[in-house]
């Protein structure tokens, strides 16, 4: 089981990739438009979609992070904070930007919460490495993560929305297909018998 949860990560980029790329072709959304991506949402074309699309990359990350918790065998909160990051994109995906009352700013904290989640759950995972170059490379991604948050930020305030929406989680995307592609390097981790999950 823990090799088909492994790829379950890298499967949820695809779907995400896949059907918001083809949400912005089929709604003309470009990376330099200044309404997020969230609008594909609310526009019939690309609604199903977006929404469909979310939800089911949401179910795979969350295999994704429980194989990695119990790789990890580390009491680093990791998997409580991947955990809070995906009901952010789950509200997201179920909560329309542009609906009545408070939907706006729920679908916004929604996506808040998403965001601040990704730095902080790789540091979490970087804390549960043992010393040494895999470590170093966790950190090191987790940095980049940040500076890609804060990239965000100052091209949100631009209002170029949508490539402030993707600068994070191209970083986070990456990450997730380094740690696949090193998964053996988790070896490296002191494993509990009690929780490791043989391969």
């Amino acid at each position: 089981m823990t090799r088909l949860l492994r790829f379950t990560g890298v499967a949820a980029v695809a779907v995400l990739w896949t059907t918001v790329g083809v949400g912005m072709w089929r709604t003309g959304l470009g990376v330099t438009d200044d309404r997020p991506i969230s609008y594909l949402g609310t526009d019939p074309r690309a609604m199903v979609l977006f929404r469909g699309g979310l939800i089911v990359a949401t179910v795979l990350l969350v295999g994704f992070a429980w194989v990695v918790e119990r790789r990890l065998a580390r009491p680093t909160g990791f998997f409580v904070v991947f955990l809070v990051g995906m009901v952010g994109q789950a509200v997201v995906a179920t909560v329309p930007i542009a609906g009545e009352g408070a939907s706006h700013a729920v679908h916004t904290t929604g996506g808040i919460v998403l965001g601040l989640s990704l730095p902080l759950l790789m540091w979490r995972f970087a804390a549960g490495q043992s010393p040494g170059r895999w470590r170093r490379q966790s950190y090191g991604l987790t940095w980049l993560e940040v500076a890609g948050v804060v990239a965000g930020v100052a091209l949100s305030r631009a209002r170029r929305a949508v490539i402030a929406e993707v600068i994070p989680a191209v970083v986070f995307h990456l990450w997730i297909i380094v740690v696949t592609v090193r998964w053996r390097a988790w070896r490296q981790a002191p494993v509990d018998d009690d929780h490791m999950i043989p391969e």
